[in-house]
């Protein structure tokens, strides 16, 4: 059985409905870990009304924000800013796409592509991994889920939105 990695940005669902999409669509999907790849796991939209804030969609302190958000739902919440973006505001991604491509494996990216390999793997885990960008095709989640499959599934791990159900297609890739 080829294995499955959920992608998913919350930034899909209109705000209003927001917070029961994602829970909802996490569940239907079996998710039981939500594995948070945003370099900073805060809204960038802090104000009230702007279209990705303020909570659920901060890490805050107990069973506030996005922890107890899937508490309910029985998914638990992992953060690997490893796995974030280093440069949010170039749509290249030419830093992130940088660190992957390293053959020394120096860079912080390459530790968080073995805690989420580990994570996959895990027998009874069903993961998805979180970003806020709505389309999965210019986000760096997709980059992170094809470095995944390529470094530790010999290519063969399934990237599935987690909205459709469908697999990701195409780019972005590390090399293009």
């Amino acid at each position: 059985m080829i294995p499955r990695l959920w992608l998913v940005g919350y930034g899909a669902w209109p705000a209003s409905r927001r917070a029961d999409g994602l829970v909802g669509a996490l569940r239907d999907r079996g998710v039981t870990r939500l594995v948070d790849v945003r370099l900073s796991p805060s809204s960038s939209d802090p104000e009230e009304g702007r279209p990705y804030g303020p909570k659920p969609w901060n890490l805050q302190k107990g069973r506030a924000g996005l922890v107890g958000l899937l508490a309910g739902a029985e998914i638990d919440y992992e953060w690997l800013v490893e796995l974030g973006n280093p440069q949010r505001r170039d749509p290249a991604m030419t830093i992130l796409r940088s660190h992957l491509v390293d053959p020394l494996a120096r860079w912080p990216v390459h530790r968080g592509l073995e805690r989420l390999a580990g994570l996959v793997r895990e027998p009874g885990q069903v993961i998805a991994i979180l970003c806020a960008c709505e389309d999965a095709r210019t986000c760096h989640r997709a980059l992170i889920g094809r470095a995944l499959s390529d470094r530790h599934f010999g290519g063969r791990l399934d990237l599935m939105d987690v909205r459709t159900g469908k697999a990701i297609p195409g780019p972005p890739t590390m090399d293009s």
